[in-house]
Parts: structure tokens; sequence; C-alpha cells
């Protein structure tokens, strides 16, 4: 059974951030197992061991009241802890999920951004392949038109060459 002490001295095992949420909802069961079943004996008389020693004086009826509500006042205290663990305990798992969520979202962000950039270079280097060919075939036809016209010239030296 879980005593008081080790309610006081329990050390949940951290995890990246906080505490293991398995094991905070382990102990707290084991809590909630071992009072409530101390809350039902002591809610219910004949379920309750018989002392020892029959009270005979109201000094030590009063004795097993103030007992009595020592350990319901008990009860109530370890299940307030209890929930405020439990509150705790999601409480800091829910931060975690959101700052979990806020850096994907920035990690999307940024991948989209870089995506953009991406395509923005693409394009320029696709409007420059374009640019580059266009010039390549304009000196290459350039070329072909010098070249046609040297052949024509010397064609015709060549013919005045030979009539004179």
């Amino acid at each position: 059974m879980i005593t008081p002490n080790d309610i006081a001295t329990k050390d949940f095992k951290k995890v990246a951030v906080g505490y293991s949420p398995e094991e905070v909802d382990t102990f707290l069961d084991d809590i909630y197992v071992d009072y409530e079943r101390l809350y039902r004996e002591s809610q219910n008389p004949k379920e309750q061991p018989k002392p020892a020693e029959p009270v005979e004086t109201a000094a030590g009826a009063a004795q097993y009241k103030n007992l009595e509500k020592t350990l319901e006042r008990t009860i109530v205290l370890a299940e307030t802890a209890a929930e405020e663990m439990k509150t705790a305990a999601k409480a800091e798992a829910e931060q975690i999920v959101k700052e979990a969520r806020l850096q994907a979202q920035e990690l999307l962000t940024a991948a989209r951004m870089k995506s953009y950039e991406l395509e923005q270079d693409i394009d320029a280097l696709q409007t420059r392949y374009e640019l580059m060919k266009t010039r390549v075939k304009l000196l290459l036809y350039a070329e072909i038109e010098l070249l046609d016209k040297n052949e024509i010239l010397a064609e015709k030296e060549e013919a005045a060459l030979e009539e004179k």
C-alpha cells in the first residue's frame, strides 16, 4: 500500500521535457485505488477491523472519531494532489504539443520560402537559356549568310578573272 511518505517523496522519471505521462498516471491510479479502499472501509463500520479492546470511554471514542476525520482529510488531500498533478501534467503535455506544432509550422514556412526561391532561380535560368539559344542561332545564321556572300563574291571574282 502507498503511504503518505511515498506520495511526499515520489520522484517521476523526466522525459524530453517534463515527466513521463504513463508513470504519472500509473502512480496516480495506485493512489486512487489505495485511498478509495481506505475511504470505503472508513465509511462502512461493518468492514472495519474490530479494535483489540472495546472502547469504554468517551475519550477513546473521540480518539477514533479524530482518527477517522484525519484519514478522510488525508484522502481528500491525496485526491486533490493527484488531480493537481494530472492537471499539471496535462498542461505541460499541451504546451509541448503547442511548441512542436509551432516549430513544425516554422519549418514548413521556411521550406515553402526555399521552394519559391528555387522556382524563381529555375525560371531565371530557363529564360537565360532561351536567350542564349536565340543568340547562338542568330550568330549561326549570320555566319552562314557571310559564308554564302563570300562564296558568291569568290565566284564573281573567279568569273571576272576568267573573262579577262
